[in-house]
C-alpha cells in the first residue's frame, strides 16, 4: 500500500510539472516572429532580444521554469503599445 502511495505521488509530482516544458520553445518561438513584426523602440527591442535569448539559452539548459518566465516577459515588451 505505501507503494502505491509513494508512486502516485510521483507521478503527480510529474505530471504537475510537466505544463511548462512544452510551452518554452512556443513562447520563444513567437516572440523572434514579433521581432520582426512588431516595430518597438530601440531600447524595448534591445531587452526583448536579450530576455528571447537568455530563454533560449535556459531552454537549452533544461531550465524550462526560468525559460518560459523569460520568454513572457519579452512577449509582454513586444506587445505593450
Amino acid at each position: 500500500m505505501k507503494k502505491i502511495a509513494l508512486l502516485l505521488a510521483f507521478a503527480g509530482l510529474f505530471l504537475s510539472a510537466q505544463p511548462v516544458w512544452p510551452r518554452c520553445a512556443p513562447l520563444i518561438k513567437e516572440g523572434r516572429e514579433l521581432l520582426g513584426k512588431a516595430k518597438p523602440a530601440k531600447v524595448d527591442e534591445d531587452k526583448a532580444k536579450g530576455l528571447l535569448d537568455e530563454a533560449q539559452k535556459n531552454l537549452d539548459a533544461g531550465d524550462h521554469t526560468n525559460g518560459v518566465k523569460n520568454a513572457s516577459a519579452a512577449l509582454d515588451i513586444l506587445k505593450k503599445k
